[in-house]
Formats: C-alpha cells, structure tokens, sequence
C-alpha cells in the first residue's frame, strides 16, 4: 500500500499543474491528500454544485481543500439542461459525466492546468460504470486506480490521516433516489435531501431515501438496522411526512446496490 500511495504522490509531483474533481467522498479525498503531499500543494480541486449533489458534500469539499492547503473551486452547473440526464435511463451517469466534463475541462484549460483527475480507484475499474466510460473517453485521468489502490487501502490512508471522511458511507448523487427509467422529477429532490437528514439525525447510519411517483417515499435502511427502523417507524413516518411526501414505507429488503435498476427488467419484459 505504501509504494502505491507513493506512485500517487511521485504522479502529481511530475504534474503540478492537475487539477482534482473533488466530491467530498473518501477516494477523491484520499487523492487530494496524497496530491497535495506530492504536489507541495500546487495541484487544483474543483467541485461542481448541482441540484444532484447534496450541499453537504460541497461544504465537506471546501473543508478538506483548505485544511490541505489547496486552492479550491465550486462550479455551478445546471444539470436539468441535458435531457439524458433528465430522462434517467440506464446511461444517465455517462451523460452527466460528459456534462460536466465539458465544464471542467474548459475551466483547466482557462486556469492552466493540463490535467483533469478523478478519484475512481482500482476496484471500481472492473465494474460496468457507464461514468467510466465517459471519464475515459474524456482522457480524465485515474491515479488512484492506476496506481492500483483499493477502496479497502483508501480507507486506511484515510485513517491513518485522520480525515473526517474515513468512515463515511458512499454518497451516490440524488438521481440514485429515483428507479431507472423514470424521469427525474427535480422538485422533490429538495425533500429527498430533508428527509435523508432526519434519517441521519435519528442516528440511522447508511440508508437512501427513494421516490416513488407520484410522492412516496421508500426507506431503504441498513439491514442491521432494520429492528431499529421497525421500533421508529410511527416518529419515521411523521417526521419524513412532514417535508411533503403524502406516503412514506419501509422497505423490508433493506438498502441493497443497485436495486433501482431492477425497473429496467421490468419495463423492457414483454407481459404474458
């Protein structure tokens, strides 16, 4: 682990002039770190505000850019403008990667920097990640991946390093919320982001909150945490009822990857 976070300092030690897409999750955070480590702090980040991206993350991104010293951008883009996006078919990740791609590599072209960086690593090269795709044909580069770090060996730097971000849950942008296939309805992604707060300030640890039309929303919750759930589920549903959803259930499965795009299945079998 030590000569692959080495490999990801000796990168930006030879390209000083990168610049970081920043999300405020551990792996881009990990990769700030070790860049500002080989960087002496001359490498960028940028972080893009969308109605997809919850503010906590951004604030979490400003944070760790001034804590290491780097210089630090939050780009606004409306990302309702890209129909792709805003239908949220199964390529919707490459879609709005290509989107704000464009944004970043215009901005490092303006600020100089010949290097746009993101923080895929190594684990995730192996996936179907439609983003990926997009990444690599945009030549964004991957140091952490190509150095060959693991989302396991992140989350030791991390801790190592002490950062806040060591033992957070993976952050999926809000269009996760919504089943594949259904557009993206943006009003109600305000009340997905409220109703996720009291979750966590109920003390529920990994969970989404999903749409359902034409307003329900799905508690899917950690499995060890389900008991837990079923004991609140009056205070849950009162809670969450009030930031606007007319319905709120409990989905007894518990939060599970990639559950949304079962609806593909659904809508592209023909019923007997």
């Amino acid at each position: 682990m030590i000569e692959k976070a080495n490999a990801v300092r000796s990168f930006f030690n030879k390209n000083r002039n990168s610049v970081l897409l920043l999300s405020g999750g551990v792996d881009s955070s990990v990769l700030a770190l070790l860049a500002a480590q080989g960087s002496d702090g001359s490498v960028r980040t940028l972080t893009f505000r969308t109605l997809l991206v919850n503010e906590e993350e951004i604030e979490a991104a400003e944070k760790l850019s001034a804590h290491l010293g780097l210089r630090h951008t939050v780009m606004d883009v409306d990302i309702s403008d890209c129909g792709e996006v805003k239908d949220n078919g199964p390529d919707r990740c490459y879609w709005c990667r290509k989107t704000l791609q464009r944004h970043a590599l215009s901005w490092a072209r303006k600020n100089g920097c010949s290097i746009v960086a993101d923080g895929v690593q190594a684990d995730e090269t192996s996936e179907r990640r439609p983003g990926l795709r997009a990444a690599d044909e945009d030549g964004i580069r991957h140091p952490l991946a190509e150095a060959g770090l693991s989302k396991d060996e992140i989350r030791t730097i991390a801790r190592e390093a002490q950062l806040p971000c060591a033992e957070k849950p993976p952050a999926p942008c809000m269009a996760t919320r919504f089943p594949t296939g259904i557009p993206l309805q943006f009003k109600w992604i305000g009340r997905l982001q409220e109703a996720e707060t009291i979750l966590a300030s109920m003390g529920f640890s990994n969970f989404r909150v999903r749409f359902f039309p034409p307003g329900m929303a799905m508690l899917e919750i950690d499995p060890s945490q389900m008991g837990k759930a079923w004991e609140r589920r009056e205070e849950l549903v009162r809670l969450v009822s009030k930031v606007g959803f007319p319905v709120v259930s409990l989905d007894i499965e518990g939060l599970k990857r990639g559950k949304m795009d079962r609806f593909l299945e659904v809508n592209s079998s023909d019923p007997d």
